[in-house]
């Protein structure tokens, strides 16, 4: 039986970090773009990402975790963010998710649903000046993003490090 994460499983992991860029993503839309089903990042150092991640994942059924690429979805998510995906029937997606997808060229791509169409579901990369002419399907659908952590760069890592001292 299929069952979404529960809201006090998000609480429980979301709880100790903070959100991913303040201002542009606290907002429902982004770029014009509903974004308001979509998780917001969370920043951690990067062991705790991982770690954050993994448990997340376990704990939803479902679940998988991969690293994300690409500039399409920033500022929402930036390349190296670590997502949580859970696989999800197709009739439940809602506008404003961000989901994976296979595309015709074989690519996984991460973009929101932006508009229920009568051959799937459009979606659009935030960075994009429209949507993607190729349509979300039940066929071509991987997940959707459940969670998503930040690592910290670097240079904040030692930043972070040298103030501790």
């Amino acid at each position: 039986m299929f069952r979404r994460a529960s809201w006090l499983l998000v609480a429980l992991f979301f709880g100790a970090g903070h959100s991913g860029v303040a201002g542009e993503t606290d907002d429902a839309w982004i770029r014009g773009v509903f974004t308001g089903k979509s998780p917001r990042t969370v920043v951690l150092e990067e062991t705790d990402a991982w770690q954050r991640a993994s448990v997340f994942a376990e704990h939803a059924p479902d679940s998988f975790v991969l690293v994300g690429s690409g500039q399409s979805m920033q500022p929402l998510y930036a390349p190296g963010t670590i997502m949580v995906l859970q696989r999800f029937p197709f009739e439940l997606l809602e506008r404003g998710q961000t989901v994976l997808y296979r595309n015709q060229a074989n690519k996984v791509v991460a973009h929101v649903l932006v508009a229920r169409a009568h051959d799937g579901w459009r979606v659009a990369g935030l960075n994009n000046r429209g949507h993607d002419m190729e349509p979300v399907r039940e066929a071509n659908l991987v997940g959707v993003v459940i969670a998503a952590f930040q690592p910290l760069p670097r240079t904040q890592r030692v930043q972070l490090a040298t103030l501790s001292r």
